[in-house]
């Protein structure tokens, strides 16, 4: 069996968590669990067209789709569960098919802190780290900056030993609620998708809206004066870039004092938790099953 999931040079913990998920997870090697021929696809908003059609078995469990056309689904696809009733609606699947993104089996690994070392922590998405400087802004505010592109218990351990997680990543918001600490979801352009936001919330029966964050990365001229028409005067270059950082800094600084706080309430969670277990806890007796018929 093959491991299925979108690569990004540069790292993108939420992509990343595949790797060092599943490898744990499963009780044997994942190229070992099913045939050659079967191609597993678990965290991540992949449920596109640009999944191979090769190998032809795939099977699908707390994936999401968000980007793209649809997939070309076959009767070789083997749906154990998706991330989020969106999804399932949107691959005409029955609603049960919906539990939740199945990141969450983290807590199968990782258990919440027993106290908090940070008292707020930011998490950009993964496209904005090199185009816009949130470390110096977190520094110089006092909180804590989650690089998602380092390494995978990196970013776990500053998650859960924070009081509150302010997240552009999708990835880090689901992390936070599975380790019970609350969290801002916040977006700075455009292209972070909010259909995969509400899929992932409504199976945690929350509501989803972003919450504003300017963006500091370098703009062109003509973007600046559209976005800011009556500070024109400011010219360009490194007084335009201070304005937005300044902006940037002030916004934070006030979602960390008064943004609405999100936590899906206990009830709920555990009640999720305990399908998603569950429903992998049948595809690792599978897994037992075949491997003990091959021997």
């Amino acid at each position: 069996m093959r491991l299925y999931y979108y690569k990004t040079p540069a790292g993108n913990f939420g992509d990343d968590l595949n790797q060092w998920l599943w490898r744990q997870l499963f009780p044997i090697p994942i190229e070992q669990c099913f045939d050659d021929e079967t191609l597993f696809l678990g965290i991540g908003s992949i449920l596109n067209s640009e999944i191979p059609e090769y190998p032809p078995k795939k099977i699908i469990f707390g994936t999401g789709y968000g980007y793209g056309s649809l997939p070309s689904v076959t009767d070789a696809w083997r749906f154990i569960c998706v991330r989020g009733p969106l999804t399932a609606q949107a691959l005409e699947l029955p609603p049960s098919a919906a539990i939740c993104d199945s990141a969450l089996l983290v807590r199968e690994l990782v258990e919440p802190a027993r106290s908090a070392e940070h008292k707020i922590a930011f998490m950009p998405h993964h496209r904005m780290i090199n185009a816009d400087d949130w470390q110096s802004v977190c520094e110089s505010l006092d909180i804590c900056y989650i690089d998602p592109a380092a390494p995978i218990q990196n970013i776990l351990d500053k998650i859960r030993s924070s009081e509150l997680v302010i997240s552009e990543s999708l990835h880090g918001a689901i992390m936070a609620d599975a380790f019970r600490v609350p969290w801002i979801p916040v977006r700075t352009n455009s292209f972070i998708l909010e259909f995969k936001w509400q899929d992932w919330c409504a199976s945690i029966q929350l509501e989803h809206n972003f919450e504003w964050l300017p963006s500091i990365a370098i703009e062109t001229d003509s973007d600046f004066k559209r976005r800011h028409r009556g500070l024109a005067r400011f010219g360009r270059g490194r007084m335009r870039r201070s304005y937005s950082i300044a902006l940037a800094r002030s916004r934070l600084r006030w979602l960390a004092r008064f943004g609405k706080r999100r936590l899906s309430s206990e009830v709920v969670f555990q009640q999720v938790y305990a399908r998603l277990y569950d429903t992998f806890g049948k595809l690792v007796e599978q897994v037992i099953q075949t491997q003990a018929v091959k021997n």
